[in-house]
């Protein structure tokens, strides 16, 4: 046995039962130190002669810590949540490559984000969603938006439209608005349904792209 240890441990015909005899014949004893913080262990071997030698192992992972999404997708969508909705973010996800916690599990290698997903770990992880980052940054409902402007419903949303404002989706069917800095709003003819209606810096912004154009015609 001294001659061919790792011959009879590697053999595939020694069962289980005469491995841990071919142990019980070389080693003293074995003294596990856990380091959860590490996730490691150590395993200090006293062999039978007196030698002594320390080996390193990673610890299992439990059921529910192998299906955790990685901390740094996390972190990615707390950041995408500052500009995208929820199947927004999941696409991007799938098109950067990564995947959900779940493809740990048996046949689930393929798996892909939702915005149910996205959705999930939003709740789960509690991050502060879209909705409130837009209030936060002074975005109105279109009712509030109505009533700052003085103006309907129908015409703020015929504004987002024509681009007037800026809409900004907080979900799939959903919006709050922007109100235009300094902008004063005048009315035309038509104001009734807001076909003339404009903003006075998007005026001025359209008087400075006239005059860009004139002096390009010069120039050639």
């Amino acid at each position: 046995m001294t001659a061919d240890f790792n011959q009879l441990w590697k053999d595939p015909d020694t069962p289980s039962r005469e491995r841990k005899r071919l142990m019980a014949h070389i080693i003293e004893d074995v003294t596990l130190l856990k380091l959860p913080a590490e996730g490691t262990t150590k395993l200090h071997v006293r062999f039978k002669g007196g030698k002594i030698q320390t080996v390193t192992t990673i610890n299992p992972k439990s059921s529910a810590q192998q299906i955790k999404t990685k901390p740094g997708i996390v972190e990615l969508i707390d950041k995408l949540l500052d500009d995208y909705i929820y199947p927004e973010i999941a696409e991007i996800l799938n098109e950067q490559g990564h995947r959900p916690g779940g493809t740990a599990r048996r046949g689930c290698d393929n798996a892909r984000f939702t915005p149910l997903k996205v959705a999930y770990l939003i709740h789960e992880y509690k991050l502060r969603s879209r909705y409130d980052r837009l209030r936060q940054r002074g975005m109105l409902t279109r009712q509030e938006a109505a009533v700052h402007l003085n103006i309907s419903e129908q015409t703020v949303a015929r504004w987002a439209k024509y681009g007037l404002i800026t809409r900004h989706a907080y979900n799939g069917h959903y919006s709050l608005y922007e109100m235009p800095e300094g902008g004063e709003t005048c009315r035309g003819s038509n104001a009734a349904d807001g076909t003339n209606l404009k903003i006075a810096p998007l005026r001025a912004d359209k008087r400075k792209l006239s005059q860009k154009h004139q002096l390009a015609r010069k120039d050639v």
